[in-house]
């Protein structure tokens, strides 16, 4: 993949200072074969979760630098903030809510190949919110959170329109009328 949704970076372009530094902060994760299998779920329709990740972390990237953040465990935990391999539609490992349980699952998935610090804790834990009850507690989890939600609406967006499912569709009736 060598590129975001909406972003004109292209990560192979050795010119664009921001991609290679993106590239550095994330290139061990990305190595992780178990990260990888992330490619193989659809997130979002049409969507990868591999991709959604990338998505999600390439704004949290852009963002948190731009505030002068800490933008290296942010970008870090906005990669791992969906590292969770089953289809949450038609299973889940521990009983609840789906908002409530994957940021659990992505975090222990995450412990166990990368070395977690209080903001990669808190992107990852708190990404939910608010269809889940903890909110972040740091700056750069609000910002993945954000991000997340962004993402999602770009990565809804470029579904057919027929596809979509018919109360999405009576709902974008009401809003654009």
């Amino acid at each position: 993949m060598t590129k975001v949704l909406c972003s004109t970076h292209d990560f192979e372009d050795a010119d664009d200072l921001e991609a290679s530094e993106f590239q550095a902060i994330i290139s061990d994760i990305l190595s992780i074969p178990e990260f990888r299998k992330l490619k193989a779920y659809t997130h979002h329709h049409s969507t990868t979760r591999y991709q959604h990740c990338m998505n999600v972390a390439w704004y949290t990237y852009l963002w948190c630098r731009r505030f002068h953040l800490n933008y290296v465990s942010a970008t870090r935990g906005a990669l791992l903030h969906d590292f969770f391999l089953y289809e949450w539609k038609y299973e889940q490992p521990i009983p609840g809510r789906h908002s409530e349980i994957h940021p659990l699952i992505a975090l222990t998935n995450a412990t166990k190949y990368v070395e977690i610090d209080e903001v990669m804790r808190d992107c990852i834990l708190h990404h939910m919110w608010p269809l889940a009850q903890d909110r972040p507690e740091t700056r750069e989890g609000m910002i993945v959170q954000a991000a997340d939600k962004y993402c999602a609406s770009i990565e809804l967006g470029t579904k057919p329109y027929f596809y979509m499912k018919p109360r999405v569709l009576h709902l974008l009736h009401a809003v654009t009328r």
